[in-house]
């Protein structure tokens, strides 16, 4: 049972009532992230996620952890383009406890000097860290071709000149104009009672002044011929992405782009792990991924390929993207892809935290509670043409994005290149 309920001062909070689970997991999810910072400042976000770990006015960083850790729980934080999320993991019978470890992070941190400069410090090893990773630094360069000069192509850590500008001022102005109540959402999934849940989020967010809702600059698509980006580096391996503009979150479409998503790279089964593993042995791990935001979103092809066989894999990629384009998918394959998901799906709700994570994106902007019947109609009634349109909707020769990071020899590097430019 889905419940949603809105507090006067804007504060949103959704339950999902499990019966017969042992854990509760509980999230405060904050309506700000990546795309509403400046270029100046990019990172900021982040940074503020890892310093409301460094003390509040009520306990110190290591009764943060101690308070959660110490009854069998689990404590962590992530960042993404619009959202920061807050959770824990407990047994049900600590759901008051992680409530008030969670609001105590959000509305009493500290901002300690010390903490700040040390916590600086941690995050440009992040950054370097992630830099260090191909796998993972080929993603962060794809959202720089996709979205040049507009806050989703920012790195989410920000770079080491951003991170070096941020200073307490900005971090303490940063979270009292986004972590207001009407930027908040509690989301609380387990065997709990909704009434139970908001007598204890009144108890840890009293009332306030009702202000308006943080808003970020819609993106707007102008890409009109591919872009491609090759970072040299001494790796045993080629990391490349492939990114398409995709579909947001409210696009009447997205379960379509769901199930072209699971039919072209998200299992073992899918059409690249068949071609460009399977069949050729030119990588070991091969991916495609949607990403649903509000107003856009992205789909994107990433594996890691024996340097020489760069082209080929490219090659093999594109011409995959071009014949679900042209020929209709048969009744089988996607009567399997419908069946994933669903699987996916309801195996997915029997976990408390997994369930929370699902249940609060979508309530944080939504403002509603999911139907599961509605969205398994949505899928059901998509048919193979559906899936041919909406291919030819995202996999646009115009929209294509390369990022990759290898030691690449000038002539593959030609090769690359021309490929990518497509009249």
């Amino acid at each position: 049972m889905y419940r949603f309920e809105k507090l006067p001062h804007g504060l949103s909070v959704v339950t999902s009532e499990m019966p017969g689970k042992d854990s509760i997991a509980a999230g405060i999810w904050v309506k700000v992230g990546g795309r509403y910072e400046t270029a100046k400042y990019a990172g900021i976000s982040h940074f503020v996620e890892h310093m409301l770990f460094k003390g509040t006015k009520n306990r110190d960083t290591r009764a943060i952890k101690e308070d959660i850790e110490g009854i069998g729980g689990v404590l962590n934080a992530f960042t993404a383009e619009e959202l920061t999320c807050y959770f824990a993991k407990v047994l049900k019978n600590h759901l008051h406890l992680a409530l008030d470890v969670l609001s105590d992070m959000v509305r009493n941190p500290l901002f300690l000097e010390t903490e700040i400069e040390k916590e600086r410090t941690v995050i440009v090893e992040e950054i370097k860290m992630y830099q260090d990773v191909p796998a993972h630094y080929v993603h962060d360069l794809i959202g720089s071709l996709m979205w040049p000069k507009e806050p989703l192509g920012f790195l989410l850590t920000g770079d080491e000149a951003s991170v070096s500008r941020i200073r307490r001022n900005h971090l303490v102005n940063f979270v009292n104009q986004y972590y207001r109540p009407i930027n908040v959402l509690v989301a609380v999934c387990g065997d709990v009672e909704h009434k139970e849940v908001m007598n204890t989020v009144e108890r840890y967010f009293p009332a306030e002044a009702k202000v308006d809702e943080s808003e970020f600059k819609p993106v707007v698509v102008k890409q009109i011929k591919p872009r491609v980006k090759i970072v040299d580096k001494q790796t045993e391996q080629t990391h490349f992405v492939i990114g398409m503009h995709g579909f947001s979150r409210v696009h009447p479409h997205k379960y379509r782009a769901a199930l072209l998503n699971i039919i072209m790279g998200a299992n073992m089964s899918s059409r690249l792990f068949e071609e460009v593993r399977e069949k050729r042995g030119l990588a070991y791990e091969i991916s495609s991924r949607n990403s649903f935001l509000q107003d856009t979103g992205s789909f994107t092809i990433s594996a890691g390929v024996e340097t020489k066989k760069a082209p080929l894999a490219l090659r093999v990629i594109l011409r995959e993207l071009d014949k679900i384009r042209k020929k209709p998918v048969s009744d089988d394959e996607l009567r399997r892809a419908k069946d994933y998901f669903l699987g996916q799906f309801y195996m997915g709700l029997e976990d408390t935290l997994d369930q929370m994570s699902w249940l609060g994106e979508r309530a944080l902007y939504l403002k509603d509670t999911p139907d599961p019947f509605q969205i398994r109609r949505e899928i059901e009634k998509v048919s193979p043409e559906d899936i041919t349109k909406t291919a030819r909707d995202i996999f646009k020769n115009e929209h294509l994005n390369l990022a990759l990071i290898g030691n690449l020899q000038d002539k593959v590097k030609q090769q690359i290149e021309d490929k990518f430019a497509l009249d």
